[in-house]
């Protein structure tokens, strides 16, 4: 297990880039707001090495420092013990300091996990192979039929609840199937996932209808770039199930780009064509309509029937009833009617009621439901109660919390993050509101 040994500012060139961690995670999406800030306070956040310097976490402040010309960088060196041990501080680290969804968690957390996996499986072979003196080592990609991380589906999604559980990220059963499925048929969809690009349902209906239509595999093996475009500006193609299209993308008969464009001018010609069918109905309707006035008028003179009378008497009941509660209210005596108004309180009367309840549920029953999920945490012996919908506000830089945000920074709870505005929460250390699971 990993451990902090000491933190120090060393120049940028004695930083060594480790190739699988460069590319682990994607860039982050918040670059330029996190240069600006860096070219105006510095690097507050410390780049995360080994004792051998070589960097786990901070890519993204290393490639600023570098581009603002910055000739130290502060760092926090932990001690570790394999690559293994590094992946799981590379997870821990990212949790706390980047704004991840719990979806984006998820991914990082199974992209670990499935590293670790070679990583054992590599330590396997060499211990069952002693006279082997070279061991190649393992790519990053692997081809579907040589990635069989885990031995089952099973056992694949139990490995990576166990390492949510671990890091304190909770995803329900079925984001973790989707997820699963969308990792073992579509894994180039995860990488999206993990960008934040695509969230878990939405790349479960591409996997799902890609699949449907046969074409999972042949939009997997389009450029980068064409299959981008696709997922972003084009995903109406694949959700509005358009296979011919599609197809002739597959088979670069025409562009991605040159496939919306169609999409969009049938959409234009469809639109213009119910609007020429609207118009020719409503002339049809006004012709009825003229009809039927010309019929109405003839009803009319060749009936008598009293309307004004009969309107002059409904205005008369409607007046009527619209008086009646007046006059009721006026044969209360003035001690009703000052009661009546004492015996509703406002709403911030009844907020208070609310809390003093709550206080005397504890002291009495000992327990109490809250109206909200809080984070307990002890300062100079006292006991306080966080608002974790604050502190997730805090992460995301919504500045309502400022009291909060300075009780915190005080007693150095919070630090704060990359950009200015957003501060690094240290949920594993903050007592959680976790979901109880009776022993069975």
């Amino acid at each position: 297990m990993s451990k902090l040994k000491e933190y120090k500012e060393i120049s940028i060139e004695e930083i060594k880039e480790v190739d699988e961690f460069r590319t682990f995670i994607p860039e982050n999406n918040m670059y330029d707001k996190i240069k600006e800030d860096i070219a105006k306070n510095g690097i507050k956040v410390p780049l995360i090495v080994n004792q051998n310097y070589e960097l786990i976490n901070g890519y993204t402040r290393l490639k600023i420092a570098q581009e603002l010309g910055i000739k130290k960088v502060p760092i926090a060196v932990y001690e570790t013990t394999d690559r293994a041990d590094e992946y799981d501080l590379l997870v821990s680290t990212n949790l706390t300091q980047r704004q991840l969804t719990r979806v984006q968690a998820l991914a990082l957390i199974e992209k670990a996990l499935e590293e670790k996996t070679k990583i054992l499986k590599k330590n396997q072979n060499s211990e069952n192979n002693p006279k082997e003196t070279k061991v190649e080592r393992v790519p990053v990609q692997l081809s579907e039929s040589q990635n069989k991380k885990i031995q089952s589906l099973t056992d694949l999604r139990n490995g990576v609840k166990e390492e949510l559980e671990k890091y304190n990220v909770k995803v329900d059963d079925r984001t973790l199937d989707y997820y699963i499925r969308i990792k073992e048929n579509a894994p180039w969809l995860t990488d999206y996932i993990l960008k934040g690009n695509l969230g878990i349902y939405p790349a479960y209906s591409i996997y799902t209808k890609l699949q449907e239509m046969g074409l999972l595999e042949a939009v997997a093996k389009l450029s980068p770039y064409e299959r981008n475009t696709l997922l972003t500006d084009g995903r109406k193609i694949i959700s509005g199930e358009r296979k011919d299209l599609l197809e002739e993308i597959v088979n670069h008969k025409i562009t991605v780009s040159q496939a919306i464009n169609k999409l969009k001018t049938e959409g234009k010609l469809q639109r213009s064509k119910k609007s020429r069918v609207k118009d020719k109905d409503l002339d049809e309707s006004e012709d009825e309509g003229e009809e039927l006035e010309a019929d109405e008028r003839e009803e009319a003179e060749s009936e008598e029937y009293d309307f004004v009378g009969e309107w002059q008497k409904a205005e008369e009941e409607e007046v009527k009833q619209q008086l009646t509660p007046q006059l009721k209210t006026e044969e209360l005596d003035e001690g009703q009617q000052i009661s009546r108004l004492e015996s509703k309180p406002d709403q911030g009367q009844l907020e208070s009621q609310k809390e003093m309840d709550l206080i005397t549920e504890l002291k009495t029953k000992g327990y109490a439901e809250l109206p909200f999920e809080v984070a307990l945490v002890k300062i100079e012996g006292k006991c306080y109660a966080i608002n974790v919908g604050a502190l997730h506000d805090l992460e995301q830089g919504v500045e309502k919390w400022k009291e909060l945000a300075d009780f915190l920074s005080k007693h150095d709870i919070i630090i704060p993050g990359e950009a200015e505005g957003l501060y690094v929460i240290p949920w594993k250390l903050l007592g959680r509101c976790n979901e109880w699971q009776s022993e069975s």
